[in-house]
């Protein structure tokens, strides 16, 4: 009788680790809809739970394109949901594009990146800001994060970089170039700031902050090159006296 028992239980745990396995992403998706954010959009789903991908996903105005993930069954033995994730085409400059490895705690939510890229377009990334001046900017922006781990408001831990290779500039007499743009990406109080690297064609020394209800604030400097064209530096005068070093204060 025991051996029976022993049977039907390793049958019953063998049939619950292969429908796991086997059950389909769009299934599980449909399971998990009530549960998920409502201005949460999900597009068509393919693969299964645990190798899948979904067309689009829609949320906050914003658009991912072919979206994979896989993710590691043996990790829920731990607590923890690991895997990782790609989408969108890196070739395609209009699309946001990127990857991570990702950990997510199912006890305490907690939730650790690593080895992650993210690209976006300057348009994009601009229209997220509330600048005094209005700018039409092109160009692309790449964050590489060592780590990231979420914390309140936003972080525990982060390190990375997030930066521009060109950005063009639309001025009265056609576009021109600003140059690239940098900065090192950290975690201040949970908060998420960027400290500028002041090596740019626009002189920009600058302390970035995001901080609680998406509440970002800029403190630092500007003083363009004299090479830039006179609009720029027309434009700098709208921010206030120079110092003595010729810089113009720059608050956002």
């Amino acid at each position: 009788m025991k051996r029976i028992i022993l049977l039907v239980t390793v049958f019953v745990m063998c049939f619950l680790v292969f429908t796991l396995i086997k059950t389909p992403a769009a299934i599980a998706l449909d399971l998990a809809a009530p549960h998920l954010p409502k201005q949460l959009q999900l597009g068509k789903a393919s693969g299964s739970l645990w190798d899948g991908r979904i067309m689009q996903v829609r949320f906050d105005g914003e658009q991912l394109n072919n979206v994979r993930w896989k993710l590691s069954g043996w990790s829920l033995l731990t607590g923890k949901l690991v895997g990782t994730v790609r989408f969108g085409d890196p070739r395609d400059k209009t699309d946001i594009s990127g990857h991570a490895d990702f950990s997510y705690g199912l006890f305490n939510q907690a939730v650790l990146v690593k080895n992650t890229t993210l690209r976006l377009s300057v348009e994009r990334a601009m229209a997220r800001l509330k600048l005094p001046l209005p700018i039409s900017a092109q160009g692309r922006v790449i964050v590489d994060l060592d780590e990231f781990s979420s914390g309140q408001p936003y972080c525990e831990t982060l390190m990375g970089e997030i930066a521009s290779p060109n950005i063009d500039v639309q001025g009265l007499n056609g576009w021109f170039s600003v140059g690239p743009l940098s900065g090192r990406l950290s975690c201040k109080s949970g908060d998420i700031a960027v400290l500028v690297d002041p090596e740019n064609r626009l002189g920009l020394e600058a302390d970035a902050v995001l901080k609680a209800n998406l509440d970002f604030k800029v403190a630092g400097y500007i003083k363009p090159e004299a090479s830039l064209p006179k609009e720029v530096h027309d434009a700098a005068k709208f921010l206030g006296r120079p110092d003595s070093e010729g810089r113009y204060p720059l608050n956002l």
